[in-house]
């Protein structure tokens, strides 16, 4: 009775230690083609694939976006990969994405040099702006016991 008991509690020590880590996944799109809503550029298309390999081993439960084609693209080799459409959500709206943001774990985030930034601090995480000539970072938002952390990559294209 007494290794059941213990066994019970071991289980539920994981469930609340599991509850208590989530992690979210932000990028700019990668380099775009010019024009009104432009493509991504070779470049920005390799660094999409890149993208899939970077979050290989990774638990992706949601994939969201901006309806432009430049994140679009850069999410779509994933989502294919993945077998998730990307959720569409309004860049003018980023206060009420991070409070939805915050009731899931494992999703990932496409945005713009004037957004991406901004909506990772308002999940609480501390970076600085991002500039037009930001491309490639992967940035990686989690908590784990209530502790925020912030690590970036740069996607490295083929």
């Amino acid at each position: 009775m007494t290794k059941i008991l213990i066994l019970c509690l071991l289980f539920c020590h994981s469930l609340s230690s599991f509850a208590e880590e989530q992690t979210w996944y932000f990028i700019r799109h990668f380099e775009k083609l010019s024009g009104d809503d432009p493509q991504l550029s070779e470049l920005g298309k390799q660094r999409a694939e890149a993208l899939v390999q970077a979050l290989n081993n990774k638990p992706i439960s949601h994939i969201y976006s901006t309806a432009y084609n430049r994140t679009l693209d850069s999410v779509s080799p994933l989502a294919v990969d993945r077998g998730l459409s990307p959720i569409l959500y309004d860049p003018t709206q980023l206060a009420q994405l991070a409070q939805q943001l915050a009731q899931r774990n494992h999703v990932i985030v496409v945005g713009h040099s004037n957004t991406t930034g901004q909506l990772i601090r308002l999940m609480g995480g501390v970076i600085d702006n991002l500039t037009e000539q930001d491309y490639g970072q992967l940035f990686v938002l989690s908590k784990v016991h209530g502790k925020l952390e912030l690590q970036s990559q740069i996607l490295r294209a083929k």
